[in-house]
């Protein structure tokens, strides 16, 4: 900016200086000329009147002695010529080509009465000349023109005087007026450069720069309007900065996925969430088309039909990265100040599979619950109905009846507090009593008590318990049911003569427990749901042997309490082994 500016100043300098001084040189040349031409008339008049005062000069020998007389006293040449152009005297007469100049263009005018004047080189004197003929008004009729002449080599020397002194005063008004000019345009330029670099201070996110321009003119306006501006353009870049950083906390910390499109389906939004959900990467997907994206990462094309068909509200189940059921809320993105203009689609995803599975799972629960329950009701209804009608009667046939209620009311008892156990452990966030656990007592405990139930059905019941076996934490009336139940279920599927081991030691900073069995085993399409609720192998031998359906899912969540794990190992005709792996030293 500053060099176009100095190179226009010094182009227009340039020119207007050169013109100022040829303009002055032609206007002392022309006045220099001008008086010459004024000159050369007085002495044309002045020759006129001598002639005229001394009638004797009429003759040619008087008129050359005249001319060759005055024109070296003034340093003229002097040539007096009769009405035909033939000359009747001159100051060079040696030098004459010829004796008439009626054909030059100052002796044709003057003979036309008017004063001839004409500057042409003269081959006679080899210079350029200055020809003055004035028509004659004397009495005398043979002198017509008097023409005076004179060169110009004197006017040349002063034009060459002054071409000299105006280009040195003009070189050097220039050279002044340049370094002047380029200090004034520096000065002058010195804040508009602080304006650029503050702007580029300012576009490199160094808000806080200013300009400091002491100046009353445009430029200091110019300097208060640019901090005026960056004053609000900081603030404003403070306010999004702020706003900024909440949004992206809020979308960070949302738990719903968040997904805008423009009106151009291009995505502009994707949150951490919606990447979880979808198993992509933002940078991957952002400003991309959406139906692109869907079809890409293979995502199930119900969601092009929320996005295209602007439904406010849908509820969709996706195969892909995995089965989910997803709800979808949708809505427009408009302005503030124009809520007329939609600028694309927001949509927030709320992943409901954990509800619609509980909600299948308590469904389930309620209808497995309430054919539990409404078998032994049935039963125990049409005995006791059978005995209204007379049976009771028969002694040995009310008998019979009875305990088969008494059997039917204990299931339903067990049943019921299987029930209870299972939701009060599924609540663990609010009923779990902490407690120090010693396993080893615990399990010997649980062994005296089971060791008769055993017996009695013909069933070895063998252990081996470290006794010092390190303290855990949790219920620890829930691990006495966790111990239990493992040896119940496992004496219950044992045949007669069978065998079954209960096994604890401690490996590296895990409490093991094992109980194995040599009992009917279970097969292998069935192991993967042998934890769920009322989920039997064999539902007439689990009836049969008063089991619940419930136990083994109060093992398994009773071993997530206590932060442990459970697996089975079974071989169909050859029996089960329960290996329950719980950690030490933590406190739950």
């Amino acid at each position: 900016m500053q060099k176009k500016i100095f190179a226009i100043f010094t182009l227009i300098l340039l020119v207007s200086t050169l013109l100022t001084g040829f303009l002055s040189l032609s206007l002392i040349t022309n006045n220099y000329t001008n008086e010459l031409e004024q000159r050369l008339i007085s002495n044309a008049q002045l020759i006129e009147g001598v002639i005229n005062e001394n009638k004797e000069l009429a003759n040619t020998v008087e008129l050359q002695r005249l001319s060759e007389d005055l024109g070296n006293k003034i340093g003229t040449r002097i040539t007096i010529m009769d009405k035909n152009g033939e000359v009747l005297a001159d100051t060079l007469p040696n030098s004459l080509p010829a004796k008439n100049h009626g054909n030059r263009p100052e002796v044709r005018k003057a003979m036309d009465g008017e004063i001839g004047m004409e500057i042409r080189y003269s081959s006679t004197v080899k210079e350029d000349m200055l020809y003055i003929a004035l028509p004659s008004h004397l009495e005398a009729e043979n002198i017509a023109v008097i023409r005076l002449s004179m060169d110009l080599v004197e006017r040349d020397k002063i034009n060459q005087r002054l071409f000299y002194y105006t280009g040195a005063s003009i070189l050097f008004s220039l050279v002044a007026a340049l370094l002047l000019g380029y200090r004034f345009i520096g000065k002058l330029m010195e804040p508009i450069k602080q304006i650029i670099e503050a702007s580029k201070k300012i576009a490199n996110g160094k808000f806080d720069r200013r300009v400091k321009v002491q100046s009353n003119d445009e430029i200091g306006e110019l300097a208060n309007h640019f901090n005026h501006m960056a004053d609000h353009l900081e603030n404003t870049i403070v306010q999004l900065s702020d706003s900024n950083t909440k949004f992206k906390a809020l979308l960070t910390s949302m738990i719903n996925p968040i997904i805008a499109i423009d009106n151009n389906q291009h995505i502009i939004l994707f949150n951490q969430s919606a990447e979880d959900l979808f198993k992509v990467n933002t940078n991957d997907v952002l400003g991309r088309d959406i139906l692109e994206v869907i079809n890409k990462y293979s995502l199930d094309r119900q969601l092009i039909e929320v996005f295209t068909n602007n439904k406010s509200r849908i509820e969709i189940n996706i195969n892909y990265p995995e089965k989910k059921v997803l709800k979808i809320h949708t809505n427009p993105i408009q302005l503030d100040h124009d809520p007329i203009r939609t600028l694309g689609t927001v949509a927030l995803i709320e992943d409901i599979t954990e509800i619609r599975r509980l909600e299948k799972m308590r469904s389930d629960f309620v209808t497995n619950v309430s054919h539990e329950l409404k078998t032994p009701l049935t039963s125990i209804s049409g005995f006791v109905e059978t005995l209204k009608t007379g049976a009771v009667e028969d002694e040995e046939v009310t008998m019979r009846f009875l305990d088969i209620i008494e059997i039917e009311t204990d299931r339903l008892k067990r049943l019921i507090n299987d029930i209870l156990t299972l939701s009060e452990i599924e609540n663990i966030e609010t009923n779990l009593i902490i407690h120090e656990i010693f396993p080893g007592d615990t399990l010997k405990e649980v062994a005296d008590f089971i060791t008769p139930i055993a017996n009695s059905k013909e069933i070895e019941l063998h252990t081996e318990v470290d006794l010092n076996l390190p303290t855990i934490y949790g219920n620890a009336d829930w691990f006495k049911q966790l111990i239990i139940n493992l040896l119940d279920n496992a004496i219950k599927y044992t045949p007669p003569g069978g065998k079954v081991q209960l096994i604890a030691y401690k490996k590296y900073n895990n409490i093991i427990i094992i109980v194995k069995d040599t009992g009917i085993g279970i097969p292998k399409k069935h192991i993967s749901r042998l934890f769920e609720r009322f989920y039997r192998v064999d539902k007439a031998r689990s009836r049969k042997v008063g089991g619940t359906g419930l136990g083994l899912a109060i093992v398994k969540h009773i071993v997530l309490s206590l932060n442990g794990r459970i697996k089975v190992n079974s071989e169909e005709g050859k029996g089960t082994e329960f290996t329950v792996i719980i950690p030490v030293n933590k406190e739950i």
